[in-house]
This record gives C-alpha cells, sequence and structure tokens, in this order.
C-alpha cells in the first residue's frame, strides 16, 4: 500500500522518518509529495493530477502540512477527494483546524468548553477585549500558529502596540485569552487515533518561557487521563471531524478542564519518548483500516 503524505519536509523531520519505518514494519510504502509539486488539472469533465511516475499509485494521502496550509492545499484535498482516494484526515476536519478560531466556535457548538476568547481585527478592539478579560496579562495567538509559534504573552499597553503593529492582519485577526499562571494549571496534550486514546502526556514549559510546547523547549511526563479528560478528546476529534487529532488541554486548579487546541496534523516525537508508546505504527494501522473501507 501507498500512503501519500503531504508535507513540505523531507524524512529528516521526526514525524516523516518515523511514520516510514512504521510502514516499512508493515509492508507498507510512505511517499512524500510536497503539494506544491502538483499539477491538478480539469479536462474533458474529468479531475486528474501530476505527480512523478515513480512515485506509482496513491492508496491513501495523509495531509501533514499542519495549520499553515493555505489555499492551494485545500484545493489539492478536494481534488484528491473528486479522485476517490481516501484522506486521513479529510477536508471538513482540516478546514476547522487549520484556523483556531474556527476551531474554538465548533468545540463550543457542540457543547464543549473552550477557554473565553475574543477574536480581533483592529487594534482598536484589544482593550475591550482586555478589559472583558480582566486585565493583563493575555495570551495573544495568531489563528494559524502552530507549535508555539505567533503565541505571546502581553503584560502592557506597551508591549501590545508592539505586538500588534507587527502580527495583526485584518484579513486574519488574532486571539486574545486570559493568561493563567504556570504554576496554577497543567497543560495535557492527547492524542487521538480514530475513536481511541493513542496517548497522553502532561507538558512543563522550559524555564525561560511560558509555553508548553515541546517546539519551544517544553519537557514532558506521561499522565493518566481522567475517564473526563479523556471522553472531552474523543469528543472534540469528532466534533471537528478528525480521524487523527492532537488535543491540547487546560487543567486549572479548582476549575474543570478547557479544551485550547486541536492539531490535525501533531508531532508525537515528545509524546512517544514520555510514553513508550509507537504512535506512528498506530497511525499507519489505522490508514490501513481507512483504506480497506
Amino acid at each position: 500500500m501507498n500512503i501519500g503524505v503531504l508535507t513540505v519536509n523531507d524524512f529528516s523531520f521526526h514525524p516523516n522518518y518515523r511514520l516510514k519505518q512504521a510502514a516499512q514494519d508493515s509492508g507498507n510504502k510512505i511517499i512524500l509529495i510536497n503539494p506544491y509539486d502538483i499539477l491538478c488539472s480539469l479536462k474533458d469533465n474529468t479531475f486528474e493530477f501530476f505527480i512523478d511516475k515513480s512515485y506509482g499509485k496513491l492508496d491513501v494521502i495523509m495531509p501533514r502540512q499542519g495549520s499553515p496550509m493555505g489555499d492551494y492545499g485545500l484545493v489539492l484535498l478536494r481534488h484528491f477527494m473528486h479522485c476517490n482516494i481516501p484522506l486521513v484526515n479529510g477536508l471538513k476536519g482540516i478546514t476547522i483546524a487549520r484556523n483556531q478560531f474556527v476551531t474554538l466556535q465548533t468545540l463550543v457548538s457542540s457543547g464543549l468548553p473552550a477557554p473565553a476568547t475574543f477574536f480581533i481585527t483592529k487594534p482598536v478592539s484589544f482593550l475591550p477585549a482586555v478589559k472583558q478579560l480582566g486585565g493583563f496579562p493575555v495570551v495573544v495567538k495568531q489563528v494559524d500558529g502552530m507549535g508555539g509559534d505567533g503565541v505571546i504573552k502581553v503584560s502592557s499597553r506597551l508591549e501590545a502596540k508592539a505586538f500588534l503593529d507587527r502580527f495583526l492582519k485584518a484579513k486574519k485577526g488574532l486571539l486574545v485569552q486570559q493568561f493563567i499562571r504556570l504554576e496554577e494549571r497543567t497543560d495535557i496534550r492527547v492524542m487521538v487515533i480514530g475513536d481511541k486514546i493513542a496517548g497522553a502526556m502532561a507538558l512543563v514549559p522550559d524555564n525561560q518561557d511560558f509555553r508548553t510546547n515541546i517546539h519551544q523547549k517544553g519537557h514532558a511526563r506521561p499522565v493518566e487521563l481522567t475517564k473526563g479528560c479523556a471522553s472531552m478528546a474523543l469528543k472534540a476529534a469528532k466534533a471537528c471531524d478528525l480521524q487523527i487529532a492532537g488535543i491540547d488541554l487546560i487543567v486549572e486548579k479548582g476549575c474543570p478542564p478547557v479544551i485550547i487546541e486541536v492539531n490535525y496534523s501533531p508531532g508525537f516525537k515528545g509524546l512517544e519518548a514520555a510514553t513508550g508508546k509507537d504512535i506512528a505504527k498506530q497511525m499507519i494501522d489505522h490508514t490501513m483500516t481507512v483504506r480497506r473501507m
């Protein structure tokens, strides 16, 4: 079985390398496809696309571009659908997860808890949002950030002006959320594959940063999920129409957990290291099941 992975990275990128290993162990093949190398066509009312012939036929495709996927990526996914190639994950889920505010809208509309969040498109909206959240400090996020990039703690009007001048684009907007002190919260990443919890870890930030992302030098340890958190993660993946998802939770002292982010192409290096679980194998096993369907 040929599994196409849409990515701009090569096999030196950890997820791609691990997926390659897992695929080979099960007698399958991972083919890395740069989305910008694909030629799509509509000729004679037929959907076609052209890639390097040495790749062979693609049996299933795993989009792994992350939240920065642009409009062309969505065009490709729609094209693959019309070519009857299964996607893991699909167009609907990726459309939701590539924008963090759309993700939160989806979660709240499904009755799932999300943090108080304001979506702004103009600098004049920032201070009213801060006031509604109880004042500084706040966390400001780009809608399509990943791995903690584009996330900053803002503690004053002066800091806000510098950040907004640089990052606030009216056509994209920014998210503004309440800042929860590290000593008052636990950050948890849950990996959902199919209808099961593949693994979970608690994240601890580097002592120079408030972000807990592994990409930002955060540290991980295995964690035993409560039934409530496990159920919440599974429901979040289903609500966002994702077969494979990284669900980020924050558990604040004395408060119920909230879902802060859903990722359709989560990295799993830290999760494998923290839990000892073969996440790549679970992803390949699920993908093979989708193909057989």
